[in-house]
């Protein structure tokens, strides 16, 4: 039997309980004179690297030189946040303002970039929610079709070869799992679709749900284009939407007590 949805939302609950903005950010500033010469500071050596260089003046970050348009940017509240802000609510803000000034406790200690969504913190994140979705998944099918495994019949033919080849495989080792642990991410999302997916645009979030799964699964090189950010957060947002969705329909389903 598939685990209740309200311990799958806290397991993962308590993953993102842990991961904080300071897991990612960059803590050791590398900073330029507010007073110093736009293009002298773009053009040394040590800072052809960072696009954002926090300016100081007397110790004290008063704003940040942006590479691209040579702009410089005064400080204000939009371009900080705090060392202890959830990551799994702080990603989400990444594609509206790409990089944040971090404050820890009193004072500026840092800075976090679209660039720092590819660390491991993230990518762990990423995969929790592609778990948890998937966990969710298994309560559906489970409420939906009680304790058989006859939704298994809903997919094609091919799908349910694939299924039962898997099946044959593991008996040979003497080894067995439900069917749900053996069936592939849009399997179960095909069978559960109705009535708990029904108000999304199914395939279009499908086709961007399987590529943040198999992107967190097989980590690519750093990737440094506006496009590649959007495209990423845009997949976890997705994820992100499924996965309440899901819990507050499978919950109001166990809360019922009934079977679909």
């Amino acid at each position: 039997m598939a685990a209740p949805a309200p311990s799958i939302r806290r397991m993962s609950g308590l993953l993102s309980e842990g991961l904080r903005v300071r897991h990612i950010a960059q803590l050791c500033l590398v900073t330029c004179k507010s007073t110093d010469d736009t293009a002298e500071v773009l053009s040394r050596p040590a800072l052809a690297e960072f696009d954002q260089i926090p300016m100081a003046e007397d110790n004290r970050i008063v704003g940040i030189l942006e590479r691209k348009g040579q702009r410089r940017r005064p400080l204000d509240d939009s371009l900080l946040v705090s060392a202890d802000e959830h990551l799994s609510g702080f990603i989400f803000t990444l594609k509206h303002q790409p990089y944040r000034l971090v404050v820890d406790g009193t004072a500026i200690g840092g800075i976090v970039t679209w660039s720092d969504l590819l660390k491991t913190p993230v990518l762990l994140f990423a995969y929790s929610l592609i778990a948890e979705l998937e966990l969710l998944m298994n309560c559906a099918i489970n409420l939906k079709y009680g304790d058989n495994d006859e939704w298994v019949r809903e997919l094609n033919k091919k799908e349910q070869n694939l299924i039962d080849g898997r099946m044959t495989s593991l008996g040979k080792e003497n080894l067995a799992l439900p069917m749900t642990e053996l069936a592939d991410f849009v399997h179960k999302a095909k069978v559960i679709r109705s009535p708990f997916l029904s108000r999304f645009d199914f395939d279009d979030d499908i086709a961007k749900l399987i590529k943040l799964r198999n992107g967190v699964a097989h980590v690519h090189p750093v990737v440094r284009s506006d496009a590649d950010l959007h495209r990423f957060v845009g997949q976890l947002e997705t994820a992100s939407e499924w996965t309440n969705a899901l819990s507050e329909s499978v919950l109001s389903y166990e809360g019922k007590g009934v079977v679909i």
